[in-house]
């Protein structure tokens, strides 16, 4: 059934091309010097230990993953006062999962994809990053699951899977990804990190090696 998805291969095949395709965009951090880093690692390895020991993002912290996701939402992401940015990140660090999302949503531009960007930076053994490739990828690797029975009966089919595309900027489908990629994960000793960075090169190269 077509173009499998190796996702050890497309996950160094990511962390490969990373520096080249991230070079002048990436994430920030200050350190506990006052010191301001650029996270050059793909697994942000340094800068989530800073801002884990810290308890909450500091505005150009915020800032810096945001551009670092999407450049689009960079005026809306300034507009976010210091003090602001600090209390929602604060209160997001300290809640449950569930919660998470929602709070750091409150901030100016930031939708469920960027939200996840800054959780992933945080928390990069636990959390990954949702959007349109990643989302995509995970569709073709359930449909391979299948072992090419995946058939759509009807217009109807058709048209509710295609609109399952439009669904990535939910919640509730930000939950089932990564529990989906978890999973996935924990059968390949992978974590939702590298799972995620898989499905991203996957797509972006349309699986084409």
């Amino acid at each position: 059934m077509g173009v499998k998805i190796d996702l050890r291969y497309w996950s160094k095949k990511y962390e490969d091309d990373y520096p080249r395709e991230t070079v002048g965009n990436y994430p920030i951090f200050v350190d506990e010097k006052g010191v301001k880093h650029e996270e050059k690692s793909p697994y942000f390895e340094t800068m989530s230990r800073v801002l884990q020991q810290r308890g909450y993002l500091l505005k150009l912290e915020f800032v810096s993953i945001g551009k670092w996701k999407t450049r689009r939402q960079t005026p809306r992401y300034e507009k976010n006062e210091a003090e602001g940015v600090k209390n929602a990140t604060m209160k997001a660090m300290k809640a449950s999962q569930n919660k998470k999302l929602q709070i750091l949503r409150k901030l100016n531009g930031v939708e469920v994809p960027v939200a996840s960007a800054i959780l992933t930076v945080i928390y990069p053994e636990k959390y990954c990053v949702i959007d349109y490739r990643t989302w995509r990828a995970l569709h073709w690797l359930r449909i391979l699951a299948t072992k090419g029975q995946f058939t759509l009966d009807s217009y109807r089919e058709y048209a509710n899977f295609l609109d399952t595309c439009k669904r990535y900027g939910k919640i509730a489908s930000y939950h089932g990804f990564l529990n989906t990629l978890r999973a996935i994960g924990a059968e390949r000793d992978m974590t939702p990190r590298q799972v995620e960075m898989a499905l991203w090169k996957f797509d972006q190269k349309k699986g084409e090696k």
